[in-house]
């Protein structure tokens, strides 16, 4: 951010944001503008019963800061008449992906219309990912202070992260590097600092030591990733998987078959190798591969004066050939028709393993597999409806899909539950995405959970007594977050720190990446580094000189000029502290 940007300001308690909605999301979202961000909400839907209302009205009753704002139907018009030309933004919440464009459009002419220079940000709930990826071209992008975003592909982005128990926001780049979070110090990382510390009592953000530490943000190496180790890797775990599925793929009477042919060919080989006689006596083992190969498909003349050993495993390897055609077609049709047979029926087409199983496959479950997938992580969906959309999607993404109970061990023991890395439940119904996890528990006591629960308070009950014996350093097997809780404070985020970089959420608590430019004049102009790290506010990550060449984590003695930039990590309060150093003509120290 530049300098001359304006101040993060903590408290726009003057700043007015009309949300349009009636649903859980807008709830929260409400909340979360007033309770996290003391943004003034004019709540506005239409009049009558239906969805949340009720509670939002409930809600207004008890808060000031909330103003409900009914008509019989809601327009652009009813959206003028809540205060759009005083709004700071508008938030479009409703389910209806074609309502809200067409309501965005109309505010956006009225706002023309209106003659106001300033237009208020949008913020738009769509579900739709074609719809959304292309809408900038009718409204424009986050530039001109349109943000489209989905609830179901930020909840699955935590839900995927948890799956494979990375910490949110995941993998950060930033400035051609990669950075991630983690819970311990990591001697491998080229550079590490503490974001958050503290223990049961409470977090603290950008603490002084490393006595308490929750969250380190390491700095990867700037080198490629091995190519060896990780293929072979991938080829041991796919000779694993195939040798699995070759298992799975021959009934008993064609593997005592394989068996038998396997140990006929391999006495012949022996055979052929120690006897001289006959007329073409082999003259090494290519030649023993050559005569088998040859007798195996039944062209090979006759030797009538070979010995007896020799003519007998001539007539046997050749009468045992024979066999091979049928006994191949019979493998491939019976592979093929198990493969009809099991997606017809939702049964396993193969076998995996370190997969993903993923219970539920709506809106959200769907996105949690295409997140997966996107990663190429194997994931094995299970899904009690067999019309639901999500399964198509999910086969088409590569997941295989089983039909059933998820809270039925027959079930997860045929999705390899004992091989897995963790199973995600993303049904609708708490009561489901419980039982199907306490059930997995049961088929395998080491399994990872992450569970979708509607209930923030409960979904923190459920997390806090599975983790129960679990250090707080130690990253917790089991996770349930609930996904409008999720959704909205992602939504709030959009309208307040559209020019940070990262943000780092931490047990309630968020930290920011930021960067800085620093002014003429300005309190860090000729600095040293560590006049850029403030104990509790922000801690100096890097210094991107003016000619690009980057220093990562600096040393106290490193000198700031004007014009470089600045990579801190910092709190909310914090960025306004730094801001107000790289300021040009800035105070005196």
């Amino acid at each position: 951010m530049h300098p001359r940007h304006a101040r993060y300001d903590d408290a726009p308690a003057e700043r007015r944001v009309i949300v349009v909605g009636d649903n859980g999301l807008t709830l929260r979202f409400i909340k979360h503008l007033i309770e996290r961000y003391a943004f003034r909400v004019i709540a506005v839907f239409p009049e009558g019963p239906g969805g949340q209302r009720d509670e939002i009205r409930r809600e207004a009753e008890t808060n000031r800061n909330l103003v409900v704002f009914t008509r019989p139907q809601v327009t652009a018009e009813t959206v003028r008449e809540a205060g759009l030309t005083d709004a700071y933004a508008v938030a479009l919440m409703d389910q209806n992906d074609v309502g809200n464009l067409h309501l965005a459009l109309k505010i956006r002419e009225m706002s023309h219309y209106l003659g106001d220079e300033s237009l208020p940000r949008l913020v738009i709930r769509m579900y739709n990912s074609g719809l959304r990826d292309n809408i900038q071209q009718l409204l424009g992008d986050s530039e001109d202070g349109v943000y489209v975003e989905s609830d179901a592909d930020m909840v699955a982005d935590t839900y995927a992260l948890a799956a494979l128990q990375q910490l949110p926001p995941g993998e950060i780049n930033v400035w051609g590097r990669r950075l991630y979070l983690a819970r311990r110090r990591d001697e491998r990382a080229e550079a590490q600092w503490v974001v958050a510390g503290g223990n049961q009592a409470g977090v603290e953000l950008i603490p002084e030591d490393e006595s308490e530490a929750l969250r380190y943000l390491w700095l990867a190496y700037d080198k490629r990733p091995g190519r060896i180790r990780p293929r072979w890797t991938k080829a041991v775990l796919g000779v694993k998987e195939s040798a699995s599925t070759l298992r799975g793929m021959l009934n008993k009477s064609l593997v005592i078959l394989a068996v038998s042919l396997f140990a006929i060919f391999t006495a012949g080989f022996f055979v052929l190798l120690g006897n001289d006689s006959g007329s073409n006596p082999a003259g090494g083992e290519g030649d023993v591969f050559y005569l088998l190969a040859l007798l195996a498909g039944g062209g090979i003349d006759p030797d009538m004066t070979a010995d007896p050993w020799l003519k007998t495993t001539h007539a046997v390897v050749v009468l045992t050939g024979s066999l091979l055609i049928p006994f191949a077609t019979g493998a491939i049709v019976q592979a093929v028709v198990d493969r009809r047979y099991a997606l017809s029926e939702g049964r396993r087409t193969r076998r995996v393993r370190e997969h993903v199983i993923v219970v539920g496959l709506g809106n959200m479950g769907t996105r949690v597999v295409e997140n997966l997938r996107a990663r190429r992580i194997p994931v094995v969906a299970i899904e009690k409806n067999r019309d639901a959309m999500g399964v198509r999607a999910a086969r088409a993404q590569g997941a295989q899909v089983l039909l059933g109970d998820a809270s039925s061990q027959e079930i997860l023991k045929e999705a390899d539950i004992e091989h897995c890395r963790s199973l995600v439940a993303m049904a609708k119904q708490d009561e489901a995405n419980l039982e199907a996890a306490l059930s997995g528990l049961e088929c395998n006591p080491g399994l990872r959970t992450v569970m979708r629960i509607y209930n923030p308070e409960f979904a923190s009950l459920i997390r806090q007594n599975l983790n129960r014996a679990t250090p707080p350093q130690d990253a917790p097997p089991h996770a349930s977050y609930s996904a409008p809780e999720v959704a909205s404070a992602r939504f709030a985020q959009r309208l307040t720190d559209d020019k940070v970089l990262v943000t780092i959420p931490v047990r309630g608590h968020i930290a920011y990446i930021e960067a800085f430019e620093v002014g003429a004049d300005s309190m860090m102009d000729d600095a040293a580094a560590h006049r850029a790290t403030k104990v509790g506010s922000h801690r100096l990550i890097a210094v991107k000189r003016a000619g690009g060449t980057i220093s990562w984590n600096p040393d106290a003695a490193f000198r700031v000029e004007r014009g470089d930039t600045l990579l801190v990590v910092a709190t909310r309060k914090g960025l306004n502290d730094i801001l107000e150093r790289c300021r040009p003509g800035g105070a005196d120290w």
